[in-house]
Formats: C-alpha cells, structure tokens, sequence
C-alpha cells in the first residue's frame, strides 16, 4: 500500500473510532486499544467481503481499494463468508463492539488468549498487539476456507504471536491454559473444556444463545475449577457456532401433534395478576429463566394461521402451560400453572428485573448446585446455566 492510500486509511480509521466511541458509553477508548486499531488495518482482513452497497461479492486484489473504504470503515459487520443458501457464516464483526470486547477481556501484555471463531483473523490481531510479543493468542477457525487469508494478513503484519488454526474449538485446545478466552460466535452450551482451559480469576467472553432471536454477550469470571459468574451480559446478534456444539434445530412443534395432553383450560393474563403494560417484559423474562427454545403452535379456526406459544413445563408428562402476549393455555394439572404464578410474583416482588438486571452463573452440568426460590437452572449439554434475581 503506497504512503498516500495509508494516509487516506487513516484518516478512514480516526472517524470510525470516533464512533466508536459513541458506542462506548464509558468514556474514551483507552490509548492501548486505539492504537491496537491503528495498527491493523480492518481491509487487510477483508480481502473478498460481500458489499452490501454494491449487493455482490467485492475482490480487493482486483478492486480498487479507494472505492470501498466507506464500506470497509464503517461501524458495521462485514460477510466475508455464506454457505451455499446464502446464509452469513462468519463476519469481520462491527468495529465499536469488537473494540468494547477487547477492552472487556482487560489483556496485558505477556497474557495468552484462547478464542473460539478465528473469522477473519481482525479480532486476533487486536488481541495481538495488546498482549505483546511475548503473549500468546490461539484463534480456532472450524471453516477451513477462511484460514489461508487469515493466516496471511497475520503474517504481513507480522503478528507471530498468533497461532491461528483450522480446528472446532468446541473440543478445546493441548496447548495448556489460557488468562482469557473468547467466543465470535453465539453458543447455545459452554463446552466443558473450558472449565479446564480457563485459568483460575481468568475471563471469558462468552456470547450465549439466549433465544431464537437474540444473543446475550457474557463477561464471565472463572471462580474455580466448574463454575463462572457473569459481572456483565447483555443483548447482541452474532453468527452461531458450528461444529460439536452447534445448536440443536427446534421447529415449531404442532400441539396436535404431541400425545394427548388431557383437557385444556383456557386462562387470562390476570389470574397471573400481571398488569397488561408489564406483560411483554415477563414473557420476555420468563422465555430466558424456563429456557423457551422450543415453541409450539396451536391452531385457531378465527385466524388463517396457527398461533405461536412459549411453554412451561414438559410434553412427555402430559402437562404445559402455553403463554403468549395474548392467550394463556393450560394442559393437565396446575402444576405448571403454579409455577408460572410464583415466578410472576417473585419477578414483580423484586421490582420488575430486565435481562441484563439478572444474576448469572455457570456450572458444569455435573457439579451444579440445587437452586433457591429465587433461582432458575437451565440445563444445557455440559453446562447449567443458572438465572437469579
């Protein structure tokens, strides 16, 4: 890149920093991470990204690079990769929250990083710069096509302290333990390798596919040898992992479909005696606390389609409770029925909690401990994820 074209590169980077530091929210970005920035040019990392612009493929080996620092600086997500449905599998992540990710790992120099979705190689050259020559960083990427461009961007700016790999980092790694860990991609378990892989008061970064729709970004702090506890999480959208730990596919299942289910009654919103504003944030909470990954449709002669519902409580038993903004439906006894009041009134007696006003903590399946009144365990694969007001 000759002198001029980095002069403009710069000057591209300097305004994209200054929105991301909007996003921030917490001041200015600290000196080590602009820097950090400065010194790794996001295009080197997107050699062939899909313009959204242009709505094609871009090549930058035979484009010219000028006609494409708008796009390639701007404080977005770039698709560098689709399966053959056209569906996104990985991205150069949008800058601002890439920045505010790093600057929540807290890294020093001479520490090593293990991260679960190399991508493009961007995040591990940030990482790189901040932990220094004598630090390590191990970046795991299961799409083997994406290694030979990473691994050449890392090498021209030579970055020697990253090892960055084709390999499913669900398995984790025989290099030893790492300070911190990361994932670029949302997973619907942690894997128990990283119980072991983690050190002692490290952190991981971990993006937990909360819902269907929406990911929860989770600073975890390792507190011994099978547990976690968050100090932050909130809502975010990031392509999900794939491999040994991919999430399991959960149609829409039809209640018709499920054994029989004993007689239904229909309920109101008020016999849960929740006010009608406050009816969407419950369910919203309720949908994370009784991990409402599956739903259910019921049909309904008034409408030319059959309604979705969330569900409390186990189909195999015979008993559910089915709940959307508008409809309550209750199958079998009342014992899902009682356990959605009980919530409702803890949820209300501690003022009405969002998401991120949860207390989180992650165990490995096998060394969880039994829940309180006020405590909700989700039980997924090798860890148990447990939610608590």
């Amino acid at each position: 890149m000759s002198s001029s074209q980095s002069e403009i590169v710069s000057e591209y980077q300097t305004t994209l920093l200054l929105a991301a530091e909007r996003f921030f929210g917490r001041g200015r970005i600290p000196k080590r991470i602009r820097q950090a920035f400065m010194d790794t040019p996001r295009h080197l990392f997107a050699k062939r990204f899909y313009s959204s612009a242009k709505q094609d493929w871009v090549d930058l080996e035979t484009a010219d690079l000028r006609d494409h620092l708008t796009e390639l600086y701007s404080d977005h997500p770039l698709c560098i990769y689709r399966d053959k449905n056209g569906k996104s599998l990985s991205t150069v992540s949008q800058p601002s929250l890439v920045l505010y990710m790093i600057d929540l790992l807290e890294l020093e120099p001479g520490q090593s990083v293990f991260e679960l979705g190399g991508g493009s190689g961007w995040n591990a050259a940030l990482m790189a710069h901040l932990v220094g020559k004598k630090g390590k960083i191990l970046s795991l990427e299961i799409i083997e096509e994406l290694t030979p461009s990473a691994q050449a961007a890392l090498e021209e700016l030579n970055l020697n302290q990253v090892c960055f790999r084709s390999g499913d980092a669900n398995l984790g790694s025989d290099e030893g333990n790492f300070d911190r860990g990361v994932f670029t991609a949302s997973a619907w378990d942690l894997p128990a390798c990283f119980y072991q892989q983690i050190k002692p008061k490290g952190l991981l970064l971990y993006v937990f596919k909360a819902q269907p729709n929406y990911d929860l970004l989770c600073l975890l702090r390792k507190t011994d040898q099978s547990h976690f506890e968050s100090e932050l999480h909130f809502s975010c959208s990031f392509v999900p992992v794939t491999g040994s730990n991919s999430q399991p596919n959960l149609p829409a299942i039809p209640v018709s479909k499920l054994p029989p289910q004993g007689e239904m009654a229909e309920l109101a919103w008020n016999d849960i005696k929740i006010a009608d504003t406050a009816i969407p944030e419950f369910i919203d909470f309720t949908k994370l606390v009784f991990d409402c990954q599956q739903s259910y449709l019921v049909e309904n002669d008034e409408l030319a389609f059959d309604e979705e519902f969330w569900a409390v409580g186990n189909p195999k038993d015979g008993n559910l409770l089915l709940y959307n903004e508008d409809r309550l439906l209750l199958y079998g006894d009342d014992t899902n029925l009682i356990k959605f009041r009980r919530t409702a009134k803890r949820w209300q007696k501690a003022k009405q909690p969002g998401i991120e006003d949860l207390k989180l903590s992650v165990y490995a399946a096998s060394n969880a401990p039994e829940t309180s009144n006020d405590q909700w365990a989700v039980n997924r694969g090798d860890s148990t994820f447990i939610w608590g007001i």
